[in-house]
């Protein structure tokens, strides 16, 4: 058998690594310093976080609530940065003020989008160091495109991923905090969908009523500090969520940014009733999948890498910088692959998964494909191959 270039032993994820970190690197350096958080003739630096500051500074000053209101939301937005474009919206739960608040002290964007992006950032390094030490392995990791992205945007990809993985650890080892990771997950409800369902699946009857309760307890302080307009505000803005996602952002092209099977079949101009069909027919299989292995094995790799593909596949409404929660699926096979053999096809599967948020993101660009769904789908039939090939004592593994 001839040997393949592609070993990604830990020299060769290593070289890959930094030379993935470099390019990024450069192109962020660059991006900087020539934006306008440098020089004020520098071009606009502005993202998601934008809104998170602007939430939280009309939060300061009691006006909430409001921060649900699209057209004052976006008065606001055009009164710190005069020539930004696009339509943005507040959808987060009243829970989520608990978190952002501390951003509105600050008199501008780059301060904040620091004090936000570098806490959770060291957060999710904490959380991945629970499965892995490996230096090779973090290098790998540093040039995975979901991590860029989430600088790109100032988004949450870092926090929730941590929760994601907090969650799966304090599961497996049953620590007893499982459902706090999971009750403050619920600050992005289209990504926990699945959460309760494992725990259902794992009869963790306290885990779920904990994860219920502080749910309750998060909303219900952040209701008491900031009003009840914050809760009604929440609860009239997802009609608006809803169709930003159906109107693909009202002009602001949500659909090349969502990695899902609704969003595809919205591009190919299937009508929303069927695409959305479609979608939840397809995430009913993943859940029945999921219930499926977490029979089949106990392995807790695999039960968690298929408690992340089933909750990226779930939700219509997911963004390309979610795809971070990916993280843990290239930890989990490029060092299982390392130590025990691989599969035919699983160092390639590895290699499009580290490249997948951004060239997802260039491919649907230039063609209105969005390979996600389908590669997260070949992915759950790897992971089913390896249990059932393991358990048959591995017949056959490559190992150059």
């Amino acid at each position: 058998m001839a040997k393949t270039h592609l070993r990604l032993d830990p020299s060769q994820t290593t070289r890959l690594g930094a030379v993935g970190v470099g390019v990024f690197g450069a192109i962020a350096l660059f991006f900087v310093g020539f934006s306008s958080a440098v020089s004020k003739n520098g071009f606009l630096m502005v993202s998601d976080l934008s809104v998170y500051w602007v939430a939280a500074v009309m939060a300061l000053q009691g006006r909430a609530g409001a921060a649900y209101q699209e057209p004052i939301l976006h008065a606001t937005l055009l009164h710190f940065v005069p020539t930004l474009k696009g339509n943005f919206g507040w959808f987060y739960p009243p829970a989520y003020y608990l978190l952002i608040l501390p951003l509105g002290f600050f008199p501008h964007y780059f301060p904040a989008y620091l004090a936000w992006i570098l806490p959770t950032l060291g957060a999710w390094v904490k959380a991945l160091r629970r499965y892995s030490v490996r230096p090779s392995t973090f290098w790998f990791l540093g040039s995975f495109g979901g991590v860029w992205l989430n600088f790109l945007h100032g988004q949450n990809g870092f926090l929730t991923a941590t929760l994601c993985g907090a969650a799966l650890w304090s599961m497996r080892n049953k620590s007893g905090w499982t459902g706090v990771w999971i009750g403050l997950l619920v600050m992005k409800p289209q990504l926990c969908l699945v959460f309760p369902f494992v725990l259902l699946l794992n009869r963790a009857w306290r885990d779920l009523a904990v994860a219920a309760a502080i749910v309750l307890l998060s909303n219900g302080i952040a209701i008491a500090i900031l009003g009840d307009s914050v809760f009604w505000g929440w609860w009239r803005g997802m009609d608006l969520a809803r169709r930003m996602m159906e109107q693909d952002g009202m002009g602001s092209r949500y659909w090349l940014n969502m990695p899902t099977v609704y969003a595809q079949l919205r591009l190919f101009g299937v009508p929303s009733a069927t695409a959305y069909g479609v979608h939840w027919a397809l995430a009913v299989a993943g859940w029945g999948w999921l219930a499926l292995i977490w029979k089949r094995t106990m392995d807790w790799r695999w039960r968690g890498t298929t408690v992340i593909l089933v909750s990226l596949m779930t939700s219509p409404y997911l963004m390309d910088y979610d795809l971070i929660w990916l993280g843990y699926v290239l930890l989990f096979m490029l060092e299982n692959g390392q130590t025990e053999g691989w599969y035919p096809g699983e160092r390639w599967m590895v290699l499009v998964l580290w490249m997948l948020p951004v060239a997802g993101r260039l491919l649907v660009g230039a063609t209105h494909v969005q390979i996600a769904p389908f590669i997260l789908w070949i992915e759950m039939g790897m992971i089913w191959r390896r249990i059932v090939r393991t358990e048959a004592g591995g017949p056959e593994i490559f190992i150059h």
